[in-house]
């Protein structure tokens, strides 16, 4: 699995993240700068990032303020891998996550 890190120490929004994680998956021009995008992305539509499953993005050094909404996005990207192997049209486990240190 490989280890994406994203280095938060100087965010100060959630759109820095989506930014950040937008250059570090290889998005393409146009993708979406919110949550609901980039679950698709990386959970479903894998072809739309340029780096592919299996991988884990590890959040570092990220601002107090966005801490509660970056834990809520890696619950998210968790909920969507599950929800992608109970859908019976999708049926398979991606592995990917967040995780926030």
């Amino acid at each position: 699995m490989h280890t994406l890190k994203l280095d938060g120490s100087c965010w100060s929004s959630k759109e820095d993240f989506y930014d950040a994680l937008a250059a570090t998956l290889g998005s393409f021009s146009g993708h979406g700068r919110n949550a609901d995008a980039f679950l698709e992305t990386m959970v479903y539509y894998l072809h739309l990032n340029t780096i592919q499953p299996p991988y884990v993005v590890v959040v570092e050094d990220a601002p107090k303020a966005l801490l509660p909404f970056l834990h809520d996005f890696a619950s998210w990207v968790a909920e969507a891998r599950q929800d992608r192997i109970d859908d019976p049209d999708w049926g398979e486990d991606i592995e990917v996550a967040v995780r926030v240190e």
